[in-house]
């Protein structure tokens, strides 16, 4: 009898139950787990990988999957009280999953059992297991070990208390009437009318930030609202990352290392904090010169306007990917007017343009499903297929809501199960407006490049979507590889032809003009070292974060000082945006992450570049074969070395730097099929 395709499962826990519904739920779950283990170890006689690995990777999968589901109602749902029954099911998997890793009956299990010769993917699947559980301290006495699982699950408690301090800090600003709203697109000053007393709220929500940051003509309606953005969860969050230093560090000392950097690094491609700082160093000096040019050249436009001016503030330029003047000096000296350019970019637009891209290049097609029970009304969804099988699911969560995460990430909804269930996966961003049409709300150009961004996440979970074994899946890729995908794919969101295909004015009919794209493609370099280099001193303060010992450093002052290092524009002690820098909880000390993923997806794109266009069926096929659907059943640099060649190098990163634009605008691409 043939076997029966792989189907979309919704599980055991729908995202309709209510808070009490949910804890039960995830304790039956979870009880479930802890007797099939126990019954699994207690006879394992015989060890074979079908009598034991399969069974004990589909009890982690299991658990994986409630983790997952708790995580995400944590992070999205519009009721405080599921969300805190989401966290409660979380942190009961993440108990679960500590004490496996402090198994030695287990961990003893797996180094007896006998593994088929030649079957190097399940020899690494068991490796990385045995690796994750020795890192958790399982080698350890009894009592050590005890006192280790205890510590991981208090970690895991003030990570989530400081992302949900985050989630909760909701800031804003008041302005006396809409005349301080000059310089806002019309949309945007349609979306917020006075209220009867005449003034106007301003949130530090995406929809609110990222315009005024970039059009706002009044320096101190940016200034404010960006003090608001870098005092995020101030002061809540000061004891919370405090505690969250001083866990972190006990846990590496008692495992034998000297500071949690080194015991995060250790297992990602860079190794160790000596070569993050190699990194670092070596992409500064190639950064700082031409960030001292740009600087000098957003100065000389603001004295402009501001004659006894000597210097920038983040309000001015360099904060988001586009500030006010470098907007400027886009708009009068390449004719790039980002406050128009939104005109061309609906949400609706933008992603079934998008869709269409990954239907032409990559040989996917979505179709809109009703979920049963979504988080939340505006939630779309989406059934993936690839030539036609169907690879997964999609949901596009892109509304801000109180309690919600506020920043874009891809989360994993489901696991997949190799031949049983297929994977699931959620865009979790913040780009439209609650109170306008979705279809036609306005994108800023930056927030196209961070849906296509996240999108390569997408594409990456779903693509891997089906490992062989747990330990083959996205979430074990190394940390600094995981978003070079995703910034890879980002090239397409700044891809003349790819822009072509669905920048329109839903109001007027008109396409962009192909002059337009081409100065736009012109002025992206604008801004890229200052940007990057803001990227380089982030990196280091993660690094430093969990270098240093945090009974002598503060860390809101421990982020002026090593940021002031390697920005041109130091943070103020009016700032403390260490409090909600969300990526020091899952990223920790490897925020450079960004910046060695950036170098491999230069050199990523190389073949593409090489080709002289982004659109080449062929090469996009190879490039999934070899990067994305591999997930981590083979170590990243060797994904690397498969799909280039060779072994990666700086050579494309660093001409991208030095030369700025490197496709013409004649070979830049057009969409695929004309």
């Amino acid at each position: 009898m043939a076997s029966r395709p792989p189907q979309i499962s919704l599980g055991e826990l729908p995202f309709s139950l209510t808070a009490i519904e949910l804890r039960r739920a995830g304790d039956r779950a979870l009880h479930d787990a802890e007797e099939r283990l126990d019954s699994l170890v207690r006879s394992a006689r015989s060890l074979t990988v079908e009598g034991f690995l399969a069974p004990l990777d589909r009890i982690l999968a299991d658990v994986r999957d409630v983790e997952v589901h708790g995580a995400l109602l944590f992070a999205v749902h519009p009721e405080e009280e599921v969300r805190s029954a989401g966290r409660a099911v979380s942190e009961a998997a993440d108990r679960f999953l500590n004490a496996f890793r402090v198994n030695d009956r287990v961990y003893r299990s797996l180094g007896a059992l006998p593994l088929p010769p030649g079957d190097a993917e399940t020899a690494f699947a068991v490796e990385k297991m045995r690796r994750e559980m020795r890192r958790a301290g399982v080698e350890l006495d009894p009592s050590a070990r005890s006192s280790l699982l205890a510590l991981s699950n208090e970690i895991d408690r003030t990570a989530n208390e400081f992302q949900e301090n985050i989630a909760r800090s909701s800031r804003s600003i008041r302005l006396a009437s809409s005349s301080e709203l000059e310089g806002l697109p019309a949309d945007f000053v349609a979306r917020h009318p006075p209220g009867q007393d005449g003034s106007v709220r301003l949130t530090t929500r995406y929809p609110d930030f990222y315009p005024v940051l970039a059009h706002a003509a009044r320096a101190d309606v940016r200034r404010r609202l960006l003090a608001e953005f870098l005092n995020t969860a101030y002061p809540e969050n000061v004891p919370v990352l405090d505690r969250l230093r001083r866990q972190r560090r006990d846990f590496a000392r008692a495992l034998g290392y000297s500071n949690f950097a080194a015991f995060a690094i250790e297992t990602k491609m860079l190794r160790t904090p000596e070569a993050v700082g190699e990194l670092l160093e070596r992409v500064t000096a190639l950064l700082r010169g031409p960030a001292a040019e740009e600087y000098a050249r957003f100065l000389a436009r603001k004295q402009r306007e501001e004659p006894g001016s000597h210097e920038l503030h983040y309000w001015d330029a360099g904060f988001v990917s586009e500030g006010y003047y470098d907007g400027k000096i886009r708009a009068e000296e390449f004719g790039v007017d980002s406050s128009r350019l939104r005109n061309y970019l609906p949400f609706g637009r933008v992603r079934d343009g998008l869709f269409g891209l990954c239907e032409e290049l990559l040989g996917l097609s979505f179709e809109r499903v009703d979920p049963t029970d979504p988080w939340h009304p505006s939630v779309e969804a989406f059934d993936v297929r690839h030539r036609g099988t169907l690879l997964g699911r999609c949901y596009l969560d892109m509304v801000p809501r109180d309690g919600k995460y506020n920043h874009a990430a891809c989360f994993t909804v489901r696991g997949g199960v190799r031949g049983e269930r297929l994977p699931q996966a959620a865009l979790v961003c913040n780009f439209l407006p609650p109170d306008a049409p979705h279809e036609t709300a306005r994108l800023e150009y930056a927030q196209v490049t961070t849906f296509f961004h996240e999108f390569g996440h997408l594409l990456h979970a779903l693509f891997s979507g089906q490992p062989r074994w747990l330990y083959h899946s996205m979430e074990y890729v190394e940390w600094d590889f995981v978003e070079a995908p995703s910034l890879l794919f980002e090239e397409w969101a700044r891809d003349p032809g790819t822009l072509a295909r669905f920048a329109r004015d839903p109001e007027t009919g008109e396409g962009i003009p192909a002059e337009v794209l081409e100065r736009l493609r012109s002025a992206e370099a604008l801004g890229r070292s200052s940007r990057w280099l803001r990227q380089t001193a982030l990196a280091a303060v993660s690094l430093t974060m969990f270098h240093r010992d945090p009974d002598e450093t503060d860390a809101s002052d421990l982020m002026r000082e090593v940021y002031g290092r390697y920005a041109l524009i130091p943070l103020g002690p009016e700032y403390h945006p260490a409090t909600g820098f969300g990526h020091l909880t899952g990223y920790s000390a490897f925020y450079y992450t960004y910046l060695w993923s950036l170098v491999l997806a230069r050199d990523l794109l190389r073949p593409f570049l090489d080709r002289g266009a982004l659109t080449d069926p062929a090469l996009a096929e190879r490039y999934v074969r070899e990067i994305l659907v591999p997930g981590s059943s083979r170590p990243a640099l060797e994904l690397v070395r498969s799909y280039l060649g060779r072994d990666p190098g700086f050579a494309s990163f660093e001409r991208w730097i030095r030369d700025g634009i490197e496709l013409s605008g004649s070979a830049a691409g057009t969409a695929p099929g004309g």
